[in-house]
């Protein structure tokens, strides 16, 4: 045999055997747990390197959240529709508007030929639907750096600036949008009356007030104080809600107007400095999970959590049983949903999981399609309450995008007939 073959293979066997007594000696030396409750849903190679696995019963319910800011949210929503599990979900929004440039010139003899609200899409939840809307001007100033909340009214001026003959709109953020002679990103587009052009331009013209028009904010405090956006209240199940992003470039309202030297046209745009808050209305009466929400104990079947109106609670009392001098190998909590695949309300893309004391994010998790369940990583959170680094177990589920949405989902309790149930398995090597 080749020396240099001969001294390869004697120094793998002295690894190999050295490797062995380390396992063994580790065997040895670790207090091992029995217990492998809830091992059927971890990895084989999980189990070999874990010194125990257990499964912990969870406490599940549902609080309702009272007062939501809303506050310059990610997206405007606006539309209704009535959930099969939730009820009525109404939603409208008010934002400021700014000019498109200081002091803007127009001559006398203006024909103001249409004027019109444009809301760039983002998103839709339910299908398309036809829906009436209603634009008002606002009547108060709005401040950016002010709390808005979700059941925030703003006084607004009579009448209705919608044209007559022109709110009643399909949400359809897949229709083709065509402006002028472009195609454009899908917007809906709200036909005001031509006197909220009219009067701009001839307020300009006046000189009346000069100060509002040479000063962006004077304009947005004290001249054109914002505008609601809203349906006119009536909720069908077929109903929908449509996200828009505000500030795209292509949100604004637009004065088409015609003058001595031909057709021209002036924008009220709504940037990053202007303030905006959802007002939305959820009513849970005669829902399952208003009677979550009124008796906890009644989560353990079934718990809720809805965007804008309520998380889900997890509490794990059980977990403080479990030895401090752990290493946590996994821990991963798994919450199965309840969703038809047919069904146009899925279940958020994204969960935020906070400490439900200090409300401190603790992780995003993602949905999985294919297995109708989050898959909720706490490994670092476990390790940390069990070395008294965190006070609670107890977690506060929701939607992330809990005021720029209207998601909602349907988690599977403990007690459920269904076939998955929610669970927190752990594996960990205890010294």
């Amino acid at each position: 045999m080749n020396l240099n073959i001969l001294l390869r293979w004697r120094k793998g066997l002295v690894l190999s055997a050295t490797l062995f007594t380390s396992l063994l000696l580790l065997t040895v030396s670790c207090k091992k747990k029995d217990n492998l409750l809830g091992g059927n849903v971890l990895d084989q190679n999980e189990i070999l390197n874990s010194g125990g696995i257990d499964t912990f019963s969870l406490i599940t319910y549902t609080e309702q959240a009272d007062s939501v800011i809303a506050s310059n949210p990610r997206y405007a929503l606006l539309g209704n529709y009535m959930d099969p599990e939730f009820g009525s979900v109404k939603t409208g929004f008010y934002t400021q508007v700014r000019l498109q440039g200081l002091n803007p010139s127009f001559e006398p003899g203006i024909i103001v030929d249409s004027v019109v609200l444009a809301l760039e899409y983002v998103n839709m939840y339910g299908s398309k639907s036809t829906q009436t809307f209603e634009v008002y001007r606002v009547d108060e100033q709005m401040y950016f750096d002010s709390t808005y909340y979700n059941f925030t009214n703003l006084n607004v001026q009579p009448p209705n600036l919608v044209e007559a003959g022109f709110g009643t709109l399909e949400l359809n953020q897949n229709k083709l949008t065509v402006v002028g002679n472009d195609t454009v990103t899908s917007q809906l587009r709200i036909r005001l009356k031509n006197s909220v052009g009219t009067d701009l331009i001839n307020d300009k013209i006046s000189g009346a007030f000069d100060a509002e028009f040479n000063d962006d904010d004077l304009f947005a405090n004290n001249y054109f104080k914002g505008l609601y956006v809203k349906t006119n209240g009536t909720v069908s199940s077929s109903g929908s809600i449509g996200y828009f992003n505000l500030i795209d470039q292509d949100s604004k309202v637009t004065i088409y107007f015609t003058d001595g030297t031909g057709q021209k046209s002036f924008d009220l745009r709504i940037n990053d400095k202007c303030a905006s808050f959802n007002h939305v209305e959820v009513n849970n009466a005669g829902k399952y999970v208003q009677s979550v929400i009124d008796n906890p104990i009644n989560g353990q079947t079934e718990f809720f959590a809805q965007a804008y109106k309520s998380r889900a609670i997890i509490d794990v009392p059980s977990l403080q049983n479990l030895p401090n001098n752990i290493v946590v190998h996994s821990a991963i909590l798994y919450l199965p949903v309840q969703h038809n695949l047919n069904s146009q309300y899925s279940p958020p893309n994204t969960l935020a999981i906070l400490n439900a004391e200090t409300f401190e994010l603790v992780v995003l998790a993602n949905y999985s399609s294919s297995s109708g369940e989050y898959a909720i990583n706490l490994r670092q959170y476990a390790q940390q309450y069990l070395a008294g680094n965190q006070t609670t177990f107890k977690l506060q589920i929701s939607p992330s995008s809990f005021i720029s949405s209207v998601d909602r989902v349907v988690f599977n309790g403990p007690l459920t007939t269904n076939k998955k149930k929610p669970r927190l398995v752990i594996s960990y090597t205890e010294f």
